[in-house]
């Protein structure tokens, strides 16, 4: 007869095999990491959101902000979370559009917003896209030098802020203004067009919601 080849045993794993402890700990492990991964991106936190347009300089009241529930993950720290968190007698100085976040990079003092207010006097209508919190235009128009000419435009300030629109009154007796907000080394400029009674046009920028000083 032929000679009998060896049986092998499989042995039984033994708990205290360090191969086998190892891998229960990265599985316990990864599972742990993925559990809290999902808790974190699932999980809402509060955030304040503008009840309407804010702009630079504003104060940023209780009254102006609600507070939502949000999934934010990773970028809660970019936004105001609570009305605590608010400095006492902080300003916006940044615009806020109705219904958008507050980001903490729009919280600071008056002394943080380089925009300084004109009302502008205007004697049409103007575009819609002309709203408090837009960023328009300032467009000045020379008077002519000659009789039936033509002044020549040119953009004299290109990313002011709108504050507040005045529609005048019915009856004439007030004509329609907006107020603008322009940045302080433009202020020169604009005041002195306005001095001379000279035209100066407000025109809206499709698309824009704004400016970051």
């Amino acid at each position: 007869m032929g000679a009998t080849a060896p049986v092998m045993r499989l042995r039984a794993p033994r708990w205290k095999d360090p191969r086998l402890i190892v891998g229960i700990v990265l599985v316990l492990a990864s599972v742990l990491m993925g559990a809290l991964l999902v808790s974190r991106l699932s999980a809402t936190t509060s955030v304040l959101v503008a009840r309407g347009p804010i702009v630079p300089g504003d104060p940023l009241e209780s009254a102006d902000l609600a507070t939502v529930e949000l999934r934010l993950g990773d970028h809660r720290e970019q936004y105001v979370g609570t009305l605590e968190a608010i400095p006492e007698g902080a300003v916006a100085t940044q615009t806020v559009q109705a219904g958008e976040l507050v980001p903490v990079s729009a919280v600071g003092q008056s002394q943080d917003v380089p925009l300084r207010p004109v009302v502008i006097p205007v004697e049409a209508t103007v575009a819609e896209s002309v709203v408090p919190g837009s960023s328009v235009e300032l467009w000045h128009t020379s008077p002519s030098v000659d009789d039936g000419g033509t002044g020549e435009a040119e953009l004299l300030v290109p990313d002011a802020v709108v504050r507040r629109i005045d529609e005048g009154s019915s009856l004439g007796m007030r004509s329609m203004s907006v107020e603008v907000l322009v940045p302080a080394d433009d202020l020169a400029a604009v005041l002195e067009v306005l001095s001379q009674d000279e035209r100066l046009d407000v025109i809206g920028v499709p698309g824009a919601h704004g400016v970051t000083p």
